[in-house]
């Protein structure tokens, strides 16, 4: 890119540097970021964090320069989660700049693969950030049809903007062929040791050939430390302990990691690199081999099977006809020096032209440049998942109300003591028009009915005297009497950022398929945490409350016909809660503006403070009956949420480690750049591994 006369600017998140630290050499620019710039690592989990900090260096980079032509993320891992995000949630910093997601391979193989329990939080939101990056990128590249179609197999893929193109290669440096001063004799596998990448597999095979009189030794080339989580021991480990006995012969050798400068002299000994991958996008090491003139056998279980040409190029086999893979390991070790030469020669000439970095060039740019000249708004929000009802006719948003207008329900009962600030941080807001109705749910405090009194006479206020009926029939009764075509609650001891209204507004107006919108939320008074509420799609909605649920602003009818508060709960407190999955269960779907716009007045005798667990298990049963059809749909993922995480009741941020974190800031802001540290370190992996296991057990 950078020779073909664009600027690139490449963001890396390094916990080494203070905030940000940019290199630049010629028209590339490196800029390196940490991750914990802002104070989102105290609540938000490692990955979730690292996403989040990437949106936010991006956006100060826009302010300060402007917006790109277009930015390019992957979706491994959610990177890109939170700027997909403010761009489909119409900021103006970012809607208008098309994002290309080029994929990786996400978690959710990776971890199905490697047995990894994907349902454990944080992995279980991994994922679903990683969904939401494929449904809501402008377009995306797949290296491999492959990688596709796997996709396909585990999720609807609704986002159809998308192109095969595979990842270029340069075989410059250090990926050159080294003179072979006698033939080779090594059959190696080189790459990570993981079951994904083909390991027990290969082993497996080689046992049973070992065990009928094969004589030749295999190498491991590659890093041992990956955990298999099933048994909580490094691949290493467990090879070492499980493959003794031919490693005590000399049939199976293992070397850890192989720097890039030393890779082409070491695999001169190679006579046939393997390739075992059990699912696989597109392997560099496939590339770096073919540039270096190696005879490959590599599975079809990938994206490496539409590069390799068999018998031309190299070979493969496949891993469901078992028997393939000792056939075509005799045939490469039977071939002639001509016949190792001229596929040694076709690999080279393929992977110099075919994967050229001109070659990809010219096919990116054309997606690239079609990208930018036809960059639109979305009409619908992409959600994760395609509910039955998205598009919900709700009748004439104009109908019975003031169109535009938006009321604000405060349901009061004796909270003199706030009320000020609460009516004072609603007037405060720069969305008009509006109008202000207080329920007064048969105070009897001499000072709050003094403080209510003096908003009985204030335009654009009105005061609506009731007796005590409850928080839920209040706040349906608010709904029923308000003038807007938007409704929002504010309870009487909370506040509201000046911006919220319209930004939530501007998400309603826009998309049809959004019927309400909150935000994340700031404790104050007696805390000062941030609760990052997330956007209530099911499962995970399900399964616990990932959204302030007292804090959305509505599309009036879709309250009014799906999210009246339920008045026959045998207790208080969950009635918001319950409002949200009613909605979800008619179709009515909502988001999340990943900022915090909401205050939330942390009481010691609040309500939400005397539901005991007793009394939450009885709501979540009650809830669950109500909409049994929702909650059979995903039954099955309900299900394996709470044997991974517990009780739902129990939890309200998917992002952390609960098994780690444990809930605590100041402990989990810790751990996130530990996590890094711990990463490049094997020894304190290792150690931090038998840590982990302990306390999970």
């Amino acid at each position: 890119l950078s020779e073909k006369g664009h600027e690139v600017s490449v963001f890396i998140n390094d916990t080494s540097v203070q905030n940000f630290e940019i290199t630049a050499n010629q028209k590339i620019r490196i800029i390196r970021f940490n991750p914990s710039r802002t104070n989102s690592s105290s609540f938000l989990g490692h990955v979730t964090n690292i996403s989040y900090e990437f949106a936010d260096i991006v956006k100060e980079f826009i302010g300060k320069e402007g917006q790109p032509g277009i930015i390019e993320a992957q979706e491994y891992l959610g990177i890109a989660y939170y700027l997909l995000q403010y761009k489909q949630l119409l900021y103006d910093w970012c809607k208008d700049v098309p994002v290309l997601i080029t994929m990786h391979s996400p978690s959710f193989l990776y971890m199905e693969y490697n047995h990894v329990s994907q349902y454990r939080y944080p992995n279980y939101w991994i994922c679903e950030m990683e969904r939401f990056c494929l449904q809501a990128a402008n377009h995306i590249i797949s290296p491999s049809q492959f990688m596709v179609d796997e996709l396909e197999k585990r999720f609807e893929l609704r986002n159809k903007s998308l192109t095969i193109i595979a990842n270029p290669f340069f075989a410059g440096g250090f990926f050159k062929p080294v003179e072979e001063k006698a033939r080779p004799n090594q059959i190696v596998f080189y790459g990570k040791l993981t079951v994904q990448k083909g390991a027990f597999k290969l082993l497996e095979y080689f046992k049973n050939l070992w065990d009928n009189s094969l004589t030749r030794p295999l190498y491991l080339l590659g890093g041992q430390d990956i955990v298999y989580h099933p048994e909580g021991k490094t691949m290493g480990d467990i090879i070492r302990t499980k493959y003794k006995a031919y490693i005590d012969q000399g049939l199976l050798l293992l070397e850890d990691r192989i720097e890039p400068a030393s890779v082409a002299k070491r695999l001169s000994k190679a006579e046939v690199v393997i390739i075992p991958s059990c699912n696989d996008n597109l392997p560099y090491v496939v590339f770096e081999m073919m540039a270096l003139g190696k005879v490959l056998l590599v599975s079809k279980q990938g994206g490496q099977f539409e590069v390799i040409e068999d018998g031309k190029d190299g070979f493969v086999f496949d891993h469901e006809q078992p028997e393939t893979f000792e056939a075509q390991l005799n045939k490469i070790l039977q071939l002639n020096d001509d016949e190792r030469k001229m596929i040694a020669q076709n690999a080279v000439k393929k992977v110099s032209s075919v994967y050229s970095l001109d070659t990809i060039y010219n096919q990116k740019i054309e997606v690239v440049n079609k990208l930018i000249n036809k960059q639109k708004l979305r009409s619908a929000f992409p959600f994760i998942r395609q509910n039955s009802n998205e598009h919900l006719n709700i009748g004439n948003t104009s109908e019975g109300f003031e169109k535009g207008l938006l009321s604000i329900v405060i349901p009061y009962y004796n909270m003199g003591t706030y009320l000020d600030e609460t009516v004072q941080s609603v007037l405060a807001t720069n969305y008009s028009p509006k109008e202000i109705i207080i329920i007064n749910d048969g105070s009897n405090e001499k000072e709050s009915l003094e403080s209510l009194n003096r908003y009985r006479n204030i335009a654009g206020i009105k005061v609506v005297d009731s007796v005590n009926k409850g928080l839920a029939r209040t706040r349906n009764t608010g709904a029923e009497i308000a003038n807007g075509e938007y409704l929002a609650f504010l309870d009487a001891d909370d506040k509201i950022d000046s911006t919220y209204y319209s930004k939530a507004i501007k998400v309603l107006k826009h998309y049809d398929n959004v019927h309400f919108v909150g935000a994340w939320t700031k404790y104050f008074e007696n805390s000062n945490a941030v609760w990052p509420t997330f956007t209530p799609e099911p499962p995970i909605i399900l399964f616990h409350n990932t959204v302030n649920s007292s804090a959305l602003v509505y599309k009036r009818t879709a309250f009014i016909a799906g999210g009246q508060n339920a008045t026959n709960m045998m207790f208080q407190g969950l009635e918001d809660y319950e409002s949200v999955i009613a909605l979800l269960s008619k179709g009515y779907a909502g988001v999340v503006l990943p900022e915090v716009l909401f205050y939330y007045r942390v009481r010691h005798n609040s309500m939400i403070r005397a539901i005991s667990k007793n009394k939450k298990l009885l709501l979540y049963e009650y809830i669950s009956k109500k909409y049994s059809p929702i909650y059979a749909n995903f039954g099955a993922e309900v299900f394996n949420l709470l044997n991974a995480n517990g009780a739902g009741y129990e939890l309200d941020n998917p992002s952390l480690d609960y098994a780690v974190y444990l809930k605590n800031p100041l402990l989990n802001k810790f751990a996130n750049k530990a996590v890094a540290i711990i990463k490049n370190n094997p020894r304190l992996k290792k150690a931090a591994l038998g840590i982990y296991n302990k306390m999970k057990s």
